[in-house]
Order: structure tokens, then C-alpha cells, then sequence
């Protein structure tokens, strides 16, 4: 290396140097990054050819220089992510502990695990914002219906919201809340079943209550343990109360999970459809007719086929009475335009013939 070089290098150090020295740190470290390059491209020139003492030594003071006014940076950095957290402007945060961190040496393991500790926080706090942001259009609309107690389309603006809220830990603060009103509305649905219960078990129809029971534990919550042990013990006082041929199910030809299911979906549709009330025709969503009413439908007809395929195989077991039930609940749910009505009505008369006829 050339004297001309060498001293033009030096003077970038020195340069550095006074601005150190007066607090000019962005600038002391431009100074310090142009000797660098000057040095690397000497370098650059004969890249095979052994490094002099001086020339070690020159570079081992750059080097010094730049992690010395790394560090006073990650500081300032540090400093400045403290004071944008306290202030909630969370991006600006994450911004200056990343820098912070990047500047920082990687030896200085105290000083990184405690930006880490509310780079972490600042994230979080990102995260929960943008997360609010998103979440709160359904849980405002989800607020709303149940105030007005529309339970039914409360609970798919919860269900919406706790889409969002997927990531999200079991004990975070939204999730919690959207739980919370999710089991306090379904609740509010489950409550006039439990009138029904309590009135058909007074009057002693305790099949009857048995049924609303059925339909009320379809509609509950699983994390809901309350309720949950509530109509479990319910359900023991009324099966007590049962005769024995009303405590065994009607025979099943399908598996129970598929009429769970077409239970559920048909006791969820009803109440969305009997809840939905147009009362603001500025809404987005106002179309002046009853928005549930196709899902209503066809969970009736999905119901009602199952009611009648149980019937008709009850009637080719010859077990009449128990066909005709479940016939008068094929029709009840089928549309009348459907095959599958006129075909259950024609069964029925059939059977009910053969009752009347010896």
C-alpha cells in the first residue's frame, strides 16, 4: 500500500474519529465505511498478496471503529423502539429493535435478550392490532344481533370472527370474548327448550320432553361444561321417568352421526330463519327477504329424506306403527313439490289401511 493510499484512508479514519467525538455518530460511521472501501478495493488489486503489519493493523482500527459506533447505534435504536412502544406506534417499534438487534454484537448476549423481550412485546402488539382491525366489522355486527336478540345470525358473526382469530392462543383476550358470546348465545336458543322440557315434563309427556332434550344438547357448545352437566343430569331424571318401549331409540338404519349432524343442521337453520328480522334497509346486507331461507329448506328435505328412508325400512320390517311415525315426519319436512313427499304420503295411507283392515 502506497503512502498517497494509505494516508487518504487514514484521513477517513480520523475523519471518523472527530465526528465520534462530537456525538456525530451516522456520520462518524460513513467516514469509517469509505475507508473500508478504499482499503478493499487496495486489497482488490493483488488479492493473492500477503497482508503487511501496517496494513493489518490499519484494518483491525477500521474494524474497531465500525463495531464501536455499531454498538452506540444499537442503543440509540434500542432507545428509540422503547419510546415508540410507549407511545403504541407498534411498526416503528418492531422497526428500531430490528435494527438494534442487526447493529448490535453478537457477543453482547445480555443486551440482545433484552431487546428481544420487547421486540417480542412490539410484535405482539402489531399482531393483536391488525388482528382487532379484522375481527371487529363481525364481532360489532355479532354485538349488535344479540343485543337484539338474534341469536342465530349473532352466532355466524362469531363464528366468522373466530375464523379470523385462527393462530391465536385459547387464553388470548379475543378469543376469549368470542367464546364467551358464542356460549351466551346458544344458551339463549337452548333456554326455550328448556321451558318446552320443564312444561312437557309437568304434563307427564316425558317422551316428549326427551325429544326437546335431544334437540337442545344437539345445539349446545362442546367447551360449554356447564350446561353440558346441567342437561346430562336432566336427561337422567326424565329417562326415569320413561316407559320402556319410549326409551329405546326407534331403530337406526343410518349412522348416528349423520343424524346428529342432519339434527343439528336443521335445529341451527330454523332458528337463523325464525331470528331473521329485516330491520334496516340501509344495511348491506338488506334484500328485503328472509336470507336463511334456502338453507332452511334444504336441511328440512335432508332431514325429512332420512326420516323417510328410516320409515321405509321400518315398513318393510313389517313394524307399521313405527313407519307411520316416521312417515308424518317425512311429510312434515319434505316440500310438498318433492317426490319424495307424495311418496311418503302414499306409504302412509297404505299402512294406516292396513291397521284399519284385519
Amino acid at each position: 500500500m502506497n503512502s498517497v493510499k494509505y494516508r487518504e484512508i487514514q484521513a477517513h479514519v480520523d475523519n471518523g474519529d472527530a465526528r465520534r467525538n462530537v456525538g456525530e455518530w451516522g456520520e462518524a460511521k460513513i467516514s469509517y465505511l469509505k475507508a473500508t472501501e478504499e482499503f478493499n478495493a487496495i486489497l482488490e488489486i493483488d488479492p493473492d498478496a500477503p497482508m503487511t503489519a501496517e496494513q493489518t493493523e490499519l484494518l483491525n482500527t477500521i474494524n474497531d471503529r465500525i463495531e464501536g459506533v455499531n454498538s452506540h447505534l444499537a442503543t440509540v435504536h434500542f432507545d428509540k423502539g422503547q419510546a415508540a412502544l410507549a407511545n403504541r406506534a407498534w411498526q416503528i417499534a418492531i422497526d428500531e429493535f430490528e435494527e438494534a438487534t442487526r447493529l448490535a454484537k453478537d457477543d453482547n448476549l445480555a443486551f440482545l435478550e433484552e431487546v428481544k423481550v420487547v421486540l417480542d412485546k412490539a410484535r405482539n402488539k402489531h399482531r393483536d392490532t391488525l388482528m382487532r382491525l379484522e375481527l371487529t366489522p363481525f364481532v360489532d355486527r355479532g354485538d349488535d344481533f344479540k343485543r337484539s336478540g338474534n341469536f342465530g345470525e349473532a352466532i355466524l358473526e362469531y363464528q366468522e370472527a373466530m375464523k379470523k382469530a385462527v393462530g391465536l392462543s385459547d387464553s388470548h383476550k379475543y378469543v376469549v370474548y368470542i367464546k364467551n358470546s358464542l356460549t351466551e348465545c346458544r344458551r339463549s336458543i337452548i333456554r326455550p327448550y328448556l321451558a318446552k322440557i320443564h312444561k312437557a315434563c309437568h304434563a307427564g309427556k316425558f317422551a316428549q320432553a326427551s325429544g326437546f332434550l335431544k334437540r337442545a344438547q344437539l345445539l349446545l357448545d362442546s367447551s360449554d361444561n356447564v350446561y353440558h352437566a346441567f342437561l346430562e343430569q336432566l336427561k337422567e331424571k326424565i329417562q326415569l321417568n320413561l316407559k320402556e318401549d319410549e326409551f329405546i331409540e326407534t331403530e337406526e338404519f343410518e349412522a348416528p352421526e349423520v343424524w346428529e349432524t342432519a339434527v343439528k343442521d336443521y335445529e341451527e337453520a330454523l332458528d337463523l330463519y325464525s331470528s331473521f328480522t329485516v330491520t334496516d334497509p340501509f344495511a348491506p346486507a338488506y334484500t328485503g327477504v328472509n336470507v336463511f331461507e334456502d338453507k332452511f329448506v334444504d336441511s328440512r328435505r335432508k332431514l325429512g329424506k332420512l326420516y323417510k328412508v328410516r320409515a321405509d325400512r321400518l315398513r318393510d320390517q313389517a313394524k307399521i306403527e313405527k313407519a307411520i311415525r316416521n312417515y308424518k315426519e317425512a311429510i312434515r319436512l319434505l316440500p310438498r313439490s318433492d317426490k319424495m313427499f307424495h311418496e311418503a304420503f302414499k306409504e302412509m295411507k297404505k299402512l294406516r289401511a292396513q291397521i284399519v283392515v284385519p
